[in-house]
């Protein structure tokens, strides 16, 4: 089981509001620390630096620089333990399949739902994650 108060968030999105917006749901579920990421260099650096304790990860998978599946990939790298949830604006298949292949730890669609981030983190938190 994951401690959300000893973990730092990273959500990865080139739509600032988008970042916002699930900031504030999952400050909701108890998560305080946040570390933001525009675009896909961002969000490797801060993958690879190790600065900041990053346990969960929520990447857009449309992002200039790097994808999020991409991100992802890396992620798995250097931060086996980081839950990685993949973001979209699409909800096709092949974006999908291609999250799980990569180890995510769920797929949301975009505009955020409240009621399906708290599944995903339900699942997250419960363990049941790559």
């Amino acid at each position: 089981m994951m401690n959300k108060h000893a973990l730092t968030v990273m959500i990865a999105d080139d739509d600032g509001a988008m970042r916002s917006l699930l900031a504030m749901v999952l400050k909701e579920h108890g998560y305080r620390d946040f570390v933001y990421a525009s675009d896909g260099h961002q969000a490797v650096e801060l993958i690879r630096t190790g600065g900041a304790a990053v346990g969960l990860a929520f990447l857009d998978i449309d992002m200039p620089g790097f994808t999020g599946l991409e991100v992802l990939a890396l992620a798995r790298q250097h931060r086996p333990g980081c839950a990685c949830v993949i973001v979209s604006a699409h909800s096709a298949v092949d974006n999908v399949m291609a999250a799980i292949r990569g180890g995510a730890a769920g797929f949301v669609v975009k505009p955020y739902s409240a009621q399906r981030i708290a599944e995903v983190l339900g699942k997250i938190e419960g363990g049941s994650h790559p």
